[in-house]
């Protein structure tokens, strides 16, 4: 994705929640992987879109702003944010007449300006322009307001300090994820409810503990007088906002029956919390449709998922090793081996990845989980479903591409976990050594597959396969 002319934006008729950004340097390295600013920022405005629909984010090119065509292109995003904007963030403004124009417009928001800016990495004089709806994160404040989130935290003043720590704390992980959470943030406190983020602090009312207390009192005993088990809790507690590797990493770090037990109930069975969730299908891309010259099967596409453990290929004890995935829950525990076996039942597979998982003091452990694999409607598509400690995942997987020779194959999933209110997607490469492909054709193929799955390459995260000896495969 690249930044169209700033005279050819406009509003959608349809778009609810209006976002506008302006970016500087739109063509220098971001800390995404070293990919252009602009590019990164006209992705996540894609990833809105396919959020919800009505969400719309419209990218400006700071150059644009100031360059030759300056006139048109800044009375272009005026009436931009004039029309309806309900949020203005900047990334890496400096250019002088920008920088001037934004405080100009942030000093008349009864003219159009949006209430909610922000303006990160740019010069002090436009941060401190920044505001929350009259609370300004950067530069001096008023002493009353100070007062007010330090003795009076169920303030606004004291709220709105918390929302900003929580956004400073995505901005600053510097992942594709964490960065449109920003936005869901924003959309969510001052637009419109977001479902991805409020069902994060849902369900710990009175009725949900009451549920708790009354239907899994003996569960809730077992694990809170369970060293492990509380230990979990504890390291659950811990983690920051949306920071799914820290609460995977707490879940499988410390799973024993008692916490499976415990989730199971409160989550899974009685549902205390009152969570949500439905996979996103956007974007609605199709899998790969040929291989080898001729159409895909139902067949093939089964023989493809076995990979190197189907006794004709070598019979590895594993089917794939994943080099890299784009999902930083998974993506974060090393040797990822896959193996993939067919089942008793006609297009019925099992599906076991075999993942090491780092504890404290240098401490190690493997872990592995068993889905239910069938088949979907259309060849290289299939439904996978795993209880994983307590709780229900579903899945949707498809095959996005692979190397004739099955020297690696691209998967690509959605799924929910439904009452733990969470819905995820990603990529996972696997090859057949855990190494990432370095032909020029391999990359070029990876990149198209994966853009057809809305995802870039810079997305990615690479697995560590230094030291997997002794998988218990």
């Amino acid at each position: 994705p690249t930044i169209p002319p700033a005279t050819s934006q406009q509003w959608a008729p349809e778009a609810a929640v209006r976002v506008a950004v302006v970016v500087g340097k739109a063509g220098s390295s971001s800390p995404y992987r070293g990919a252009p600013w602009g590019e990164v920022l006209a992705h996540i405005a894609q990833r809105l879109q396919w959020t919800d629909s009505t969400f719309e984010m419209l990218v400006y090119d700071e150059a644009e702003l100031a360059g030759p065509s300056s006139k048109e292109a800044t009375s272009a995003l005026q009436s931009v944010l004039k029309d309806g904007c309900q949020i203005l963030v900047t990334v890496g403004v400096s250019e002088p007449s920008v920088v001037s124009l934004l405080q100009q417009l942030s000093s008349n928001e009864g003219a159009g300006t949006p209430g909610v800016r922000l303006f990160f990495e740019s010069p002090p004089e436009l941060q401190n322009a920044s505001s929350l709806q009259g609370w300004t994160p950067w530069g001096s404040k008023n002493p009353i307001t100070t007062a007010l989130e330090q003795l009076a935290p169920w303030s606004k003043p004291a709220k709105t300090a918390v929302l900003w720590d929580t956004l400073s704390v995505l901005w600053q992980r510097k992942s594709s994820d964490d960065l449109l959470y920003v936005f869901l943030v924003l959309i969510n406190e001052y637009v419109s409810p977001v479902k991805e983020v409020y069902m994060t602090t849902k369900g710990t009312d009175l009725k949900s503990l009451w549920c708790m207390v009354t239907k899994c009192g003996t569960q809730i005993k077992d694990c809170v007088t369970n060293p492990v088990c509380k230990a979990g809790l504890d390291c659950l507690q811990s983690c920051q906002f949306n920071d799914q590797i820290c609460q995977y990493r707490c879940i499988v770090a410390h799973e024993t029956p008692t916490f499976e037990q415990f989730a199971l109930c409160i989550l899974q069975k009685h549902n205390c919390r009152g969570l949500t969730a439905e996979m996103n299908m956007q974007p609605d891309h199709a899998p790969m449709s040929t291989f080898r010259g001729a159409p895909l099967t139902h067949e093939v596409a089964e023989d493809m998922l076995i990979g190197w453990m189907d006794p004709g290929r070598g019979s590895s004890p594993f089917s794939w090793l994943v080099a890299a995935g784009k999902n930083p829950a998974y993506d974060y525990f090393p040797c990822q081996h896959q193996l993939f076996s067919r089942g008793k039942g006609r297009g019925q597979m099992w599906y076991e990845p075999v993942f090491k998982v780092l504890l404290d003091k240098g401490a190690e452990v493997w872990r592995r989980r068993r889905y239910r694999v069938r088949r979907g409607s259309t060849p290289g598509t299939f439904h996978f479903s795993v209880l994983d400690n307590g709780v229900v995942s579903k899945e949707f997987w498809k095959i996005l591409d692979a190397d004739e020779a099955l020297e690696w194959v691209l998967l690509g999933y959605t799924g929910a976990a439904s009452t733990a209110g969470l819905s995820y997607s990603g990529a996972v490469l696997g090859t057949r050594d855990g190494s990432y492909p370095t032909a020029p054709d391999a990359l070029q193929r990876l990149d198209a597959a994966l853009g057809k799955a809305g995802i870039r390459p810079w997305e990615l995260s690479f697995v560590d396969n230094s030291k997997c000896t002794g998988a218990p495969l």
